[in-house]
């Protein structure tokens, strides 16, 4: 009897919930942080952005610090100053056989902004628009879209724009040196420490695996600017596309922005190709179809190694967003975000998420497996009762 009683007991209550009521003081924390992130925004990510991209540089030079045979600081000092002047020999090796042909189809703008506004201006007439496009219409239009506020005077203002540029890379450079200067754990110490203990091995984890990703991608985007400059020169110089030099280099400097920047450049190589012929149409487009097959297919899958598993309607979509938000460092930045973003998803939900889930399926499986003995001697029992 006592047996069965036990057996057909109804199983105990749930346990009430807990409620959990935020505290005042936390909650005028938070309000306070919200009103001094809109108050502070421009200022903030300015610094974020800042801080991203000089750990970019620093995390493609760490590799190097230690082939260096010195204190750690002074050779981070050596190789942080000899990547600048590597970047400025680099532009200046550039820049010096371009200067005269760019200069001399530079002299040509005129004429041919004048050809491209006459062309635009018929085709809004057959077209019936009330205001014409013009070349100036169309940049205004495609930094307004893609930069905010902040894309119109990108091309008004190019003087204070060139300034901000050269202040802005001077504070990565230097910042990046700084991150150089001290060891990863001293530098990043004070910080994961103001995380609560739980998540500091997912942060720790999340940092290191970031550090690899980004450098893929600066040596990915490194190389395709490179050959992208290289086959358009050679492309366009092959179907006598006025601009060719030019127009190259405009190709090679939007790769840095994906997706969205190949296809301005191809736009704008098209409104120069319209001003000539039809052949000269259909060579940019032959060009660019050929370049950026290779690219997607060839270079950038050999280059990137996994660096970036983002679907390419993701990619369009989120440089279009952090352009919108931060504005030209948006754009520019907009992987190194897709990435950050995606290894906190994935440090500090989607694989703990899966942790619990699997062990979970264990303890499931553990249980069932336990049971079964059980069940064995239970039917063995009645088998003998009848």
């Amino acid at each position: 009897m006592d047996a069965t009683s036990t057996q057909t007991q109804p199983p105990p209550p749930p346990a009430p919930r807990r409620v959990w009521v935020q505290s005042l003081p936390v909650l005028f924390g938070l309000a306070v942080s919200l009103v001094v992130l809109i108050i502070f925004f421009d200022p903030l990510s300015t610094v974020l952005l800042g801080l991203l991209a000089a750990a970019i540089v620093a995390c493609s030079l760490n590799a190097l610090v230690g082939y260096i045979p010195a204190p750690r600081g002074v050779s981070a000092a050596i190789l942080g100053l000899g990547f600048i002047a590597c970047v400025a020999g680099l532009i200046l090796a550039l820049s010096w056989p371009l200067a005269k042909p760019v200069q001399a189809e530079l002299e040509r703008w005129p004429q041919s902004k004048q050809r491209i506004d006459q062309l635009l201006n018929n085709w809004s007439t057959e077209l019936a628009l009330q205001q014409p496009v013009t070349v100036d219409g169309i940049f205004t239009s495609i930094g307004q879209f893609f930069a905010g506020e902040s894309g119109p005077r990108l091309f008004s203002r190019g003087a204070d724009v060139a300034v901000a540029i050269i202040i802005w890379l001077a504070f990565v450079f230097i910042g990046s040196i700084f991150m150089l200067a001290d060891p990863h754990d001293r530098l990043l110490g004070p910080a994961v420490h103001l995380i609560s203990p739980t998540y500091r091995p997912r942060v720790k984890e999340l940092l290191d695996a970031l550090g690899p990703r980004l450098r893929r991608w600066v040596l990915g985007t490194f190389t395709s600017m490179c050959i992208v400059f290289t086959a358009s020169w050679i492309g366009f110089s092959v179907i006598r596309l006025e601009f060719a030099l030019p127009l190259a280099m405009l190709a090679g400097l939007c790769e840095i922005v994906p997706t969205v920047g190949p296809a301005c450049a191809m736009v704008v190589a098209l409104l120069f190709a319209a001003t000539q012929s039809v052949g000269a149409v259909l060579g940019v487009l032959c060009v660019y179809a050929v370049i950026q097959a290779v690219e997607a297919y060839v270079i950038l899958p050999m280059i990137m190694r996994g660096a970036v598993k983002m679907h390419p309607a993701v990619t369009l979509f989120s440089v279009v967003l952090w352009g919108k938000i931060f504005g030209v460092p948006g754009l520019m930045l907009a992987i190194p975000i897709n990435l950050t973003v995606a290894s906190l998803v994935e440090f500090l939900y989607m694989r703990p998420r899966d942790a619990r889930l699997s062990g979970a399926a264990s303890l499931a499986t553990e249980n069932n497996a336990a049971s079964l003995p059980a069940l064995a001697d239970h039917a063995n029992s009645d088998e003998q009762i009848k």
